[in-house]
C-alpha cells in the first residue's frame, strides 16, 4: 500500500471515509470509461423492407427522441374487428404480454414492459441509435443484446377487412455523457418484434392476410 494510503487509513474515521468514498467513486468512473469505449455513436440505417412498415410515426412526446420513436407495423385481415380484438388480447396475455393499458371502445393496448435478449430472435430487433449531438448524449450498445420492450396495438375497421396497428417500444441501457450516469432509453425497434408477434397472431387465431 502507498504511504498516501497508508496516512489515509490512520486518519480519522470522517477522513477514512472520504478515502474509501473516493476510491469506489474512481473504480466506477473507470468501469464507465471503460464500457462507454466499447459503445460507437450510430449512424443512419436504412429502412426495412418486407415487415409492411408504413412511413408515418406518431408524435414521440417529449421524453423520447424522434428517431427513438418505432415505427407502426401494418397488417390487414379477412375478419370482424370485434374477433381480431378478443383474440389479440388472449394472445398478448398468453405469450408473456400483461396488459396494462386498454381502451375496449377504441380497440387499442399497451402493454407493460417484460425483459427479452437478443437470443430470442433471429435478426436484431433495434435499429440504429439517434445521433449523438448537443441534443442527445446518450451512448448505446451497437448491437440490442438485452432490454425491455411492450407492445402497443390498435384494431380497426378497413375497406378490405380489419386493420392492426403494432409497434414495440423498446428500452435498453445507455450512458449519457452529460449527467455522467447509467439509464434506460428508447431505441427503435427495427419490426423483427412487431413481425414475430404477428406471425403468433396468425397462427393462433388462423387468421387470413388481406
Amino acid at each position: 500500500m502507498s504511504s498516501e494510503s497508508n496516512v489515509a487509513m490512520k486518519g480519522t474515521p470522517a477522513l477514512r471515509m472520504r478515502f474509501a468514498g473516493f476510491m469506489a467513486w474512481g473504480t466506477i468512473g473507470m468501469l464507465l470509461l471503460t464500457w462507454a469505449g466499447s459503445m460507437v455513436v450510430a449512424q443512419e440505417s436504412p429502412e426495412i423492407d418486407g415487415l409492411g412498415v408504413p412511413a408515418g410515426e406518431s408524435d414521440p412526446g417529449p421524453d423520447i427522441h424522434p428517431d427513438a420513436v418505432s415505427r407502426f407495423v401494418t397488417r390487414t385481415y379477412k375478419t370482424s374487428p370485434k374477433a381480431l380484438w378478443k383474440g389479440l388480447l388472449s394472445v398478448l396475455e398468453e405469450s408473456g404480454y400483461p396488459v396494462e393499458e386498454v381502451d375496449g371502445k377504441a380497440m387499442v393496448v399497451t402493454t407493460r414492459f417484460i425483459d427479452f435478449t437478443s437470443t430470442d430472435y433471429s435478426e436484431e430487433v433495434g435499429e440504429a441509435q439517434p445521433r449523438i449531438s448537443d441534443d442527445y448524449s446518450i451512448l448505446q450498445m451497437r448491437r440490442v443484446k438485452v432490454g425491455k420492450v411492450s407492445l402497443e396495438a390498435a384494431v380497426s375497421r378497413s375497406e378490405r377487412g380489419t386493420d392492426i396497428n403494432i409497434r414495440a417500444r423498446i428500452l435498453v441501457q445507455g450512458l449519457d455523457r452529460k449527467e455522467r450516469i447509467l439509464l434506460l432509453t428508447d431505441r427503435r425497434s427495427s419490426g423483427v418484434i412487431e413481425a414475430d408477434f404477428l406471425r403468433l397472431l396468425e397462427d393462433r387465431l388462423e387468421l387470413e392476410r388481406l
